[in-house]
């Protein structure tokens, strides 16, 4: 009964905490905000030391053997302190309005690939990974359509439940509709064929169903459910990268639809378009490891002497 009770206890703790942020984050001035989150994430770096760990691991596959113990201790830092700062625009992303959220924008590139790709009336298999400010791309696309094409992202379940729901109704107010992982293959689905916009992540496969593909160099397994609705469904993939920069606006590039192989076979075509998926990750995460948010193991040897963080 102790037990049942501190666990009722800590669900009701997180969902005051969730509903705490929603509520006040917004409310602080932005620079202040961003500030007080990137010491945070400074916070984490000290004291979080499995989140380094991991952190470190998955960046030797970018840095290699040669860079200096100071090159991984900064570049660590500096995404957690993105990490964080992401949190804070998460919080007080319902209350942003149209011309606030194009106010975080600094530039965005291929905008029209979206359009382009949006007139064939067979949704988009968008593609994204946890790099930079990465929820910015769901927001530019619900706010660029003005909301005319349902934006869909699938989600982990976050608990306790309520917690999930409290956040499932804050995206909502944003035009963005979050599906958790566990229905997501059905409802993703429905929402390709009416034309919806999905946002997926390419980078990370809880599910481990996604082929083991060369990336980095060594064996990884990435997932393929943006590669697979886009083959089977006929619908264009394309991957936006979100870099944030110095001040905390985004850098956005919306890439080409990528050419997908349609030969008839699944699975021979889905492995091909995501080891393509996996060049374009290497070419940006090569270029701003530090804003490559990946605190869970990505690579096969990586796996079983790691914990998931984050």
């Amino acid at each position: 009964m102790f037990c049942n009770l501190v666990f009722l206890n800590m669900e009701a703790l997180t969902l005051w905490y969730y509903r705490f942020a929603i509520r006040f984050v917004p409310l602080l001035p932005e620079r202040l905000g961003y500030w007080l989150f990137a010491r945070m994430g400074d916070l984490a770096f000290m004291l979080n030391t499995g989140a380094r760990r991991n952190y470190q691991k998955n960046l030797a596959h970018v840095l290699g053997a040669t860079a200096p113990p100071s090159e991984y201790a900064r570049i660590t830092r500096r995404a957690l302190q993105n990490l964080m700062k992401n949190y804070f625009d998460l919080f007080r992303g319902h209350r942003l309005t149209e011309a606030q959220v194009y106010a975080q924008l600094a530039s965005v590139e291929g905008l029209e690939h979206l359009d382009n790709a949006i007139a064939l009336g067979k949704g988009i298999a968008g593609g994204s990974a946890h790099f930079g400010n990465f929820n910015m791309f769901v927001h530019l696309t619900a706010v660029h359509f003005k909301h005319k094409h349902a934006v869909v992202v699938p989600v982990e379940r976050i608990k306790p439940e309520s917690v999930f729901q409290l956040v499932t109704t804050q995206r909502a107010a944003q035009g963005i509709e979050l599906v958790a992982a566990d229905q997501a293959a059905r409802v993703l689905l429905k929402k390709l064929r009416s034309g919806a916009i999905l946002g997926l992540a390419v980078d990370l496969d809880p599910t481990r169903t996604g082929p083991v593909v060369n990336f980095f160099g060594a064996p990884a397994q990435l997932p393929d459910g943006a590669a697979v609705l886009a083959i089977k469904y006929n619908a264009p993939l394309i991957l936006a990268f979100i870099r944030r920069r110095d001040d905390n606006r985004c850098a956005v590039t919306i890439e080409p639809p990528l050419e997908l192989e349609r030969t008839g076979n699944l699975a021979q075509d889905s492995r091909r378009a995501v080891e393509k998926i996996a060049a374009r990750l290497e070419h940006w995460i090569r270029q701003y490891p530090e804003q490559w948010i990946m605190f869970q193991p990505v690579w096969e040897e990586d796996k079983s002497d790691s914990r998931a963080v984050g």
